[in-house]
């Protein structure tokens, strides 16, 4: 339930938080190997450096469960819940 919240509605925080590049990496991984299993394609070659980055950050998860990568999402995305009521 909070990983289908938190992935599906994603929320603007008021004022001017921004998530760092490691943060929307670490969304991005999670989100994928929740949805999508274990990295499996080719990594994207050197014109691409943003596709992979985004390769590396979910290649990196290796053999992460499903369960565990939505877990994974729903404690980061409390990190950042955090950072933004401050």
């Amino acid at each position: 339930p909070g990983y289908r919240r938190g992935a599906l509605r994603p929320r603007r925080a008021a004022g001017s938080y921004r998530p760092s590049y490691e943060e929307m990496l670490r969304f991005y991984s999670y989100y994928k190997q929740a949805t999508a299993g274990r990295c499996q394609g080719p990594r994207p070659g050197f014109w691409d450096p943003i596709g992979r980055y985004k390769w590396d950050a979910w290649h990196s998860l290796g053999r992460m469960s499903k369960e565990e990568a939505m877990a994974a999402y729903v404690a980061e995305m409390k990190k950042v819940a955090q950072k933004v009521a401050r």
